[in-house]
Order: structure tokens, then C-alpha cells, then sequence
């Protein structure tokens, strides 16, 4: 953020604005015109007493706002009705100063603040998004000089996977596609647990919702979890499951609520992958748990989140087949091979948006080709196995992911890292197995 610069020939009275400015904004301190003038493109607003202001004059200060100038807020007497209506003229906002005058500077410097901060943040999301809208368009102009050196003139798949990436980069670019938003309560829910808030306050935001009552009400008295007693409120649902078990469905119950389109054709797919997506997330945290890795990210969210591009992706290729811009007569292999080739690109970017952290980034990068990575972490094998023994099980979207579960998973590079064998493995699959049976109706 840029500095705020006070401009006062009154030491004393600048201080006094100073107490008013927020801790995380910087402040400069100005005496003379020339150091305004120098300050003045590189300040958030300038704060003006009306000390200032008498010295220098309403020309000079004519003359300064022709050109392009952050917020004026100026300090005027309250006896001085001249100053406010020649200012008024130029175009400053001004507090006269009346008693406890501070108290409505703090609220009007505040508010220009916020909306400056805001504006930076929006240029700064837009700026982002450019660079990985044109990063997408250099990889698809790449994809496609490949694809036309290697394929003959009548090679008709190829031309209908490159044409839908190009609608999506297209509307992308043109900001027609909305980035979708990680639902709030999950957001909060984690703000809470980073500030170490106790458990009866977050069962208390928690109750807010009640689907999501419900449901850790319904997991706590599951086979895996339940005990002697039958959890009947949500406070005995929590301590039963524990605040990390808790996060973890409340994460499933959210991400449950994005897996939606409004083209029926895609439905399927939808289905399919949110159902694959659980299932490598209670994979990762099988792994996880057996093996005490201690991963730095949890291993179910990250299990969960690992093929967030091709939601992504279903869902724009749904929503520009609505629009007439994709055609009806496309195959519904071409939709599943554009979200295979490019869901990586696509949800790394999204997780960006999202401000998860760069290891989320990663997994999604490189969860199906742990040979790109220029390193690889215990999470990322995690994931990688996770990802491959869910489709092991026939948590598949198509015929071509259905393929990979004929490959042994103990002789894959992530079960080597990770020291699995063949009989580990078959056990993990089974404790699977119970878990996703446990989660039929949990989430709808």
C-alpha cells in the first residue's frame, strides 16, 4: 500500500492525524510544497491541514489537481467559509474542525482507504488473471503447433478438442466466465482455527447451517466413529470427531455444494468426479493416518481438492454448450479428453484464486505426472497414490481412467516412496471401501 502523506506546517496538529491513520499504513510527514509535488503520484491520499493550505494557496493547489492526484481530505476552520468554498470549487473533500473533529476524519481516511485497498486488490486479481489466461493461450497455441505437425489434414478429434479450448480461453479472456468462490463458512471456518478460537465457539458458528449440523451429527454416530452413546447434539458430535475430523467434513460438505451445472448433459460427469474426488480424499487420509506422515496440508483436502480444474472445466464447457458456442454434435470423449489434458493448468489457477497455499498448487500440477515435478513431497505421493487407488476401485470418470485400474499400485513410484507392498495396500482399499459406503446419503 502506498504511504499517506499528511501535509501540515503545524508539527504538532500532524501528529494528531498521524493517531488516526491505521498501524499498517505508512505515513511521510510534509512541510513544503516541493516535497508534495515530489510525493504526491506515489501517496495513497494526501491529508491537508488547513495550515498548508494557507501558506500555499488556492492556485498552487488549482494547479496541482489538473493532473491526475490521489484523495484530498483537507482540514478547514470552522470559521473560514471562504476556504471551504474554494476548495469545494477544486474538487477536495474536506472535515471542518470541530470538536472531536478526529473521530470523523478516522471514518472518512478509513473509507478512502478501504476503497483504495479494494481497487488495488481488483487490479491486482485482474492483472493475475491475465497472466494466467495468457499463460493458458501460449500453452494451447503450443499444444495446437504440435498437434498440426503430427496429425494428418483429416485428423477431425483433435481439430474438436483444440476449437473447445480455444471457446474457453476466448470467453476467459473476455471475462464472460466466473470464477466460482469457495463457500464462506469453510473460509471462516478456518480463520477460527487459525486463530486457535475454542471448539464450543466454532460449534457455535457451525450451527448456523444446518445441513452441516446434521451431517457430522450423522458421521459421528457411524460405524467407523460412533461410540458407546449416540451423539445427539452437534457439541457431542465435535468432541467425538475432534476439531482436524471436523474441518475435514465440513471442507466435504462445502466442495459438495460446487460440484452443480445447470446442463443436464454434464450431470454425469459431475457426479462422477465428485464421487471420485471423496474417494481420493479418504485415500490420502488413510495414508496419511497409517503411515504418521505429518504432512504439512491435510491430506483429505488436498485428496479432495486434486481435480478441482475439471470441475472447473465441466462446468464452462457445460455452461458454453448452453450458450450455443460449443455445438450439440460434440462427443462427450472430447469434453472428458479437454478436462483431462488441461484440468491441471485450470485448478492450479483456481486454487490461486482461492489463496491456498502454494503446496495445494503443486498437487494439482503434478498429481498425475510426478515425473514433472522438479520435487517431490510426501503429500504429493500421497495424492498421487490416493488419486490411482480411487480409480483402482472404479471411482472412474471414463473408459481411459478406467484403464489405469488394471496397474499394480504397490510397483507405482508413489507406493515405492511411501514403502507400500501389495498387502498394505489391499488394506487400505478395503478401510476405503468402508468409509465411502459410510458417506452414501451424507452428501447430497
Amino acid at each position: 500500500m502506498k504511504p499517506v502523506i499528511v501535509a501540515s506546517t503545524d508539527v504538532k496538529e500532524a501528529q494528531k492525524i498521524i493517531e488516526i491513520i491505521p498501524k499498517d499504513h505508512k505515513v511521510a510527514i510534509i512541510e513544503t510544497s516541493n516535497r508534495l509535488k515530489i510525493l504526491l503520484n506515489v501517496s495513497a491520499m494526501v491529508i491537508l491541514d488547513h495550515s498548508f493550505y494557507e501558506q500555499y494557496g488556492l492556485e498552487f493547489f488549482r494547479s496541482l489537481l489538473k493532473n491526475p492526484h490521489p484523495p484530498f481530505l483537507i482540514l478547514t476552520p470552522i470559521d473560514d467559509i471562504q476556504i471551504i468554498v474554494d476548495i469545494m470549487e477544486i474538487g477536495m473533500r474536506f472535515i471542518p474542525k470541530v470538536q472531536d473533529y478526529q473521530k470523523l476524519l478516522r471514518l472518512t481516511a478509513n473509507s478512502i482507504l478501504d476503497q483504495i485497498d479494494e481497487q488495488e486488490q481488483q487490479q491486482e486479481r485482474v492483472s493475475n488473471l491475465t497472466q494466467r489466461v495468457e499463460e493458458l493461450e501460449k500453452a494451447a497455441s503450443e499444444e495446437r503447433e504440435s498437434l498440426n505437425s503430427k496429425a494428418s489434414p483429416e485428423t477431425k478429434p483433435h481439430e474438436v478438442k483444440t476449437s473447445i479450448l480455444d471457446e474457453i480461453v476466448f470467453v476467459f479472456k473476455r471475462g464472460e466466465i466466473e470464477l466460482p468462490t469457495l463457500p464462506q463458512i469453510s473460509i471462516k471456518f478456518q480463520e477460527m482455527m487459525d486463530k486457535d478460537v475454542n471448539l464450543k465457539n466454532i460449534g457455535d458458528f457451525l450451527k448456523q447451517d444446518v445441513a452441516i449440523s446434521s451431517t457430522l451429527i450423522s458421521v459421528s454416530n457411524s460405524a467407523y466413529y460412533r461410540g458407546i452413546t449416540k451423539c445427539k447434539n452437534l457439541s457431542q458430535a465435535m468432541s467425538r470427531l475432534g476439531l482436524r475430523t471436523t474441518k475435514r467434513y465440513v471442507d466435504a460438505i462445502c466442495n459438495r455444494s460446487l460440484y452443480a451445472t445447470k446442463n443436464k448433459k454434464f450431470v454425469v460427469f459431475i457426479e462422477e468426479l465428485w464421487k471420485h474426488s471423496l474417494a481420493c480424499a479418504y485415500a490420502c487420509q488413510i495414508l496419511d493416518d497409517s503411515l504418521a506422515l505429518d504432512l504439512d496440508s491435510d491430506a483429505f483436502t488436498m485428496g479432495l481438492l486434486h481435480d478441482i480444474g475439471k470441475l472447473f472445466l465441466f462446468q464452462i464447457m457445460g455452461e458454453l454448450q448452453l450458450k450455443k458456442k460449443i455445438g450439440n454434435q460434440v462427443e462427450a470423449s472430447e469434453f472428458l479428453d479437454t478436462a483431462n489434458m488441461h484440468h491441471t493448468k485450470f485448478g492450479a489457477a483456481l486454487l490461486k484464486k482461492w489463496n491456498f497455499p502454494g503446496s495445494f498448487a503443486r498437487i494439482v500440477s503434478y498429481h498425475n505426472n510426478l515425473e514433472a515435478a522438479d520435487s517431490i513431497s510426501n503429500e504429493l505421493l500421497v495424492v498421487h497414490l490416493g488419486n490411482l487407488m480411487a480409480k483402482s476401485m472404479g471411482f472412474s470418470l471414463d473408459d481411459i481412467e478406467a484403464q489405469e485400474q488394471e496397474i499394480a499400485l504397490h510397483d507405482t513410484e508413489s507406493a515405492r516412496r511411501l514403502g507400500l507392498d501389495a498387502s498394505m495396500i489391499d488394506e487400505f482399499k478395503v478401510r476405503m471401501s468402508e468409509f465411502m459406503e459410510e458417506s452414501r446419503g451424507l452428501f447430497t
